[in-house]
């Protein structure tokens, strides 16, 4: 059902755009970027991934979300998912807070939604990781990144879809990738699920 509702809201956005002579614009102008299709990462074994269709491409899947009047890209990156939210089994531990977009190299890591950096620090596990407040207690963390843009610190204010850092293997991490968390009120949700 959830992916005929998706379908069914795309189909009016796209309706209600046409019939505009100027394409409105989200809150402060950006527009977010989200994979299209977003696959298991082939050749790997995801203990906690979603249902999938052929191919590896998550059943049901839409790129883009609306938490609280914010939009938000569920996938900010060029990757595929090689750990989904929730519980997982093996070493990584029993519970993953977000998803995990493996890259292979470092690639650029896009805003989510338009917001203001609210902060940026090293953490233990996390590494190098960014916090972006959206307003309405929404907010999105992007950890284990191996540098910033140029132009990002505390306090900046960012455009949906522009780059923010670019993906890496800081912190408790074994290979290069987005960790990504949509979090409301402080509390991780399931950024494939969240929304809509």
């Amino acid at each position: 059902m959830r992916s005929v509702t998706g379908v069914l809201w795309i189909m009016c956005v796209s309706l209600a755009l046409a019939a505009c002579a100027t394409t409105p614009q989200p809150q402060g102008g950006g527009a977010p970027y989200s994979m299209h299709n977003l696959r298991v990462c082939p050749g790997m074994s995801v203990s906690n991934a979603p249902a999938t269709a052929e191919g590896g491409v998550i059943a049901g899947y839409s790129p883009l979300t609306v938490v609280r009047d914010v939009m938000l890209a569920r996938a900010p990156v060029d990757g595929c998912l090689s750990s989904a939210f929730g519980r997982r089994s093996g070493g990584a531990g029993s519970f993953h807070d977000g998803l995990d977009l493996y890259t292979g190299a470092p690639r650029p890591v896009l805003a989510g939604g338009d917001g203001r950096i609210a902060s940026i620090a090293d953490k233990r596990g996390y590494g190098l990781v960014i916090e972006i407040d959206h307003g309405a207690g929404v907010s999105t963390r992007y950890a284990h990144l191996s540098a910033l843009a140029p132009e990002i610190r505390e306090g900046v204010r960012v455009r949906a879809g522009e780059t923010i850092a670019r993906t890496g293997d800081s912190g408790n991490a074994t290979a290069v990738h987005l960790h990504y968390e949509i979090l409301v009120d402080g509390q991780a949700r399931d950024p494939l699920m969240i929304g809509d």
